[in-house]
């Protein structure tokens, strides 16, 4: 049978039916008095190798993003556009002083931040890969942001799985305490539904896990479904291969779709790959074309128009070209 996430979800759901009976029990007097006894923190801190007073758990990004983001601590926000919009709806909701830094590109973006006069109390929100473009930045971006950014960092990971460097920026951020990465269990295990997300900092941010984010944010359901796929070295392998699998169908389909003079391809190391499109009516004749297959979505922002793609097997992406070329 072809890898894809369509496959993957079939997969799933088979295991997780399986084995229900583990995930869920009528104890309803689940504590802990020792935060640092959480099972699911000592797992994710046992696969990433890093200590658990550097990593937090919540219930998935959509917890962490207005948490941070609304922390009173921040002189100013920076915030790299266009970004998935929680962000941007946390931003203009929970802080007054903000700026959103529109750029098409990661390179674009070093450009425009790095003339800001900033300070030790702003904050830098962006994503790598991004949201918007699949486009990651580079080490070296990274490093130039944070020697010439007094302020601290959050990166929203979510895509890091489908790059070329899966480690991302941890071991990064284990030596500079200004850096902050969020990742979750959405994009790489397809458990977006179930809530779980981690964020790995040695940023001290008072109150941060007991109270701004409470200790019992996940579900024991969740939590104890997180753990066993953890554990069942079957299943993560099922992932593993599907995730190369998404990756060179990706750059295969990239490959096609850049040459064609209508589009601006960006070269996306995430799940998707992201289309501008240079002309409304060549918009409209992709959205006649392709608008009735799953896993497409049509942007029309207000600097220009675009398409993602989320990649699947390679009949999906067959079907694509299929379409594009019948005139």
């Amino acid at each position: 049978m072809a890898l894809s996430v369509w496959n993957n979800n079939k997969i799933l759901k088979k295991w997780i039916n399986k084995n229900q009976k583990d995930f869920f029990d009528n104890n309803f007097n689940f504590n802990m008095m020792d935060l640092y006894s959480d099972p699911l923190l000592e797992i994710i801190s046992t696969k990433l190798k890093v200590d658990k007073k550097y990593i937090y758990l919540g219930a998935g990004s959509s917890q962490f993003i207005p948490a941070i983001i609304g922390l009173k601590c921040w002189n100013k926000i920076y915030l790299a556009t266009p970004e998935f919009g929680l962000y941007t709806r946390s931003v203009r909701k929970l802080n007054t002083n903000y700026e959103e830094i529109f750029s098409k590109t990661c390179d674009k973006f070093i450009k425009i931040f790095l003339k800001k006069e900033t300070n030790k109390n702003d904050l830098l929100v962006l994503s790598s890969p991004r949201w918007f473009s699949g486009e990651k930045f580079t080490d070296s971006q990274i490093k130039l942001l944070i020697n010439n950014f007094k302020g601290s960092i959050l990166i929203d990971e979510a895509y890091i799985s489908f790059s070329e460097n899966s480690n991302g920026l941890i071991e990064l951020a284990l030596k500079n305490d200004r850096l902050m990465i969020l990742r979750s269990f959405s994009k790489k295990y397809f458990l977006s539904g179930f809530r779980v997300g981690y964020l790995v900092t040695k940023k001290e941010i008072n109150g941060f896990r007991d109270t701004i984010v409470p200790p019992h944010s996940i579900t024991t359901y969740s939590s104890r479904l997180c753990i066993k796929l953890l554990n069942d070295k079957k299943l993560l392998k099922v992932f593993d291969n599907t995730i190369e699998y998404i990756k060179s169908n990706r750059d295969n389909l990239y490959s096609y779709l850049k040459s064609n003079d209508n589009f601006y391809v960006f070269k996306s190391e995430a799940n998707f790959i992201t289309l501008i499109v240079k002309t409304k009516k060549y918009y409209e004749y992709c959205k006649k074309k392709l608008s009735n297959l799953s896993g497409i979505q049509f942007f029309q922002d207000e600097k220009f128009l675009y398409i993602k793609i989320w990649i699947a097997n390679i009949n999906f992406s067959n079907e694509i070209i299929r379409r594009l070329n019948d005139k």
